[in-house]
């Protein structure tokens, strides 16, 4: 599961393509007084103006519903994006400065309502007579809305910046705001306040040629986060599938003894003889202890291992001492012939991943996997099979998923690697120094 992620959405033209306050003033015949207008009072009072216009000539509350759920389609890439990662356990929340009638609406047409659980966005209200309202979410004066807000780089209805540091602040723990990993998408000016918030363990995705990439591009000293663009739905999906599937997996030896209230986050690992200490937290991709011959790593309660962190694995002093540390060139001679034996003489088995100066093996590899076309069931397929091949012998008596063609060809591939003389398949992290 993904837990432990958050992901943030812009609404306008991040999750739809589209301007919903400009097409529903498009398609409402709203245009002409819409640029008379455009200029003398700000966006959110001057949306609010067009509801009174519209309550005018007559037009109700459910004449505005039908025009959005009509004419605001979601690319279908979208909609399974965000389906996918909640139900992969990721949070879902959006922050933007169209209004909550427009955003709900529009959801639920598409069913995907309750796949958020918070939006922060310009109230909205309907009023005695009838007619849509549309509050400021900053100084409003609404009941929905929160105090003014002093950001020079956003406007005065909604700094995002500040709303996501209510995120951050509404974890259930201190803990738990250094674990939470967020990953931000959107696109224009009005993102890039919360972007300068994200830390080095998150992510933003700015839409390319948008305003957001571009400060980003321009101020990339100012960005911590990792940065990933974006040009279309197909390619807003394949990121954001690869950055919250890539930290599923979570690997616990069988010699490992863990404490109460310990929390393991996505992508790490603890390995030998190790023990835990009470309420102790591996961040993403952490990895705690090594299958070393007598070897024993104690961790005392309390503590939090940061993010790929390493601890207790032997150095690379202890890993080479019997090579001659006369001169770097013999080191590098030794690591360069090591590889060279990994690379000819042992197989790596159908859809994994090696890394290291000794070839073990790290997993699927998921993006080569998308690539090449398989569909997210296959490649779920094969992660259920992953730890059950390299943890335990489970997977040859496993019909569910024996039965599973591409788990059926990884499995025929590590069989032929043991045939004919053949020298067999690089090793799984905890195969080595056994």
């Amino acid at each position: 599961m993904a837990e432990g992620i958050v992901i943030v959405f812009d609404f306008d033209r991040t999750l739809i393509d589209g301007d919903s306050d400009n097409w529903v003033v498009t398609e409402m015949g709203l245009t002409e007084i819409f640029h008379q207008l455009r200029f003398t009072l700000p966006w959110n009072r001057l949306m609010d103006r067009m509801m009174t216009e519209l309550h005018s000539q007559g037009r109700s509350v459910q004449d505005i519903e039908a025009c959005l759920q009509r004419i605001m389609p979601i690319d279908s890439h979208i909609v399974e994006a965000i389906k996918s990662a909640k139900s992969l356990g990721c949070d879902l929340k959006i922050v933007s400065d169209a209004n909550q009638f427009f955003i709900e609406k529009i959801l639920e047409q598409h069913d995907l309502l309750d796949c958020f659980s918070d939006i922060y966005t310009n109230p909205t209200s309907v009023d005695e007579i009838g007619k849509l309202r549309i509050s400021p979410y900053h100084g409003g004066g609404a009941a929905a809305s929160t105090p003014p807000h002093s950001c020079n780089l956003c406007p005065p209805n909604l700094c995002k910046g500040l709303v996501m540091d209510h995120i951050r602040a509404s974890s259930s723990s201190p803990k738990d705001q250094i674990l939470t990993r967020f990953i931000y998408l959107g696109d224009g000016g009005g993102d890039f306040c919360p972007t300068l918030k994200l830390r080095e363990c998150d992510c933003v995705m700015p839409r390319t040629n948008y305003p957001l990439w571009k400060r980003i591009s321009d101020n990339p000293s100012l960005i911590k986060a990792d940065v990933k663009e974006w040009s279309s739905a197909e390619e807003l999906q394949r990121i954001l599938m690869q950055l919250f599937t890539s930290c599923e997996y979570l690997l616990v030896g069988s010699s490992v003894k863990l404490g109460n209230d310990c929390k393991l986050y996505p992508s790490s690992h603890i390995f030998g003889n190790t023990e835990l200490g009470e309420s102790c937290v591996l961040m993403n991709g952490a990895v705690v202890g090594d299958e070393l011959p007598g070897g024993y790593t104690v961790i005392g309660g309390n503590n939090i291992i940061g993010h790929h962190a390493v601890v207790g694995v032997k150095c690379q002093d202890l890993k080479y001492k019997q090579e001659p540390q006369s001169s770097t060139s013999s080191v590098i001679l030794a690591l360069s012939l090591s590889l060279a034996v990994v690379l000819w003489f042992q197989d790596v088995p159908k859809y994994m991943m090696v890394t290291g100066e000794r070839g073990e093996l790290r997993g699927l590899n998921l993006e080569g996997l998308r690539r090449n076309g398989f569909t997210m069931s296959k490649m779920k397929s094969l992660r259920a099979a992953y730890p059950k091949l390299f943890m335990t012998t489970e997977t040859e008596h496993n019909q569910d998923l024996c039965s599973v063609p591409t788990v059926g060809a990884m499995l025929q591939s590590i069989r032929d690697s043991f045939t004919d003389g053949r020298r067999g398949i690089c090793k799984f992290r905890q195969w080595l120094d056994s």
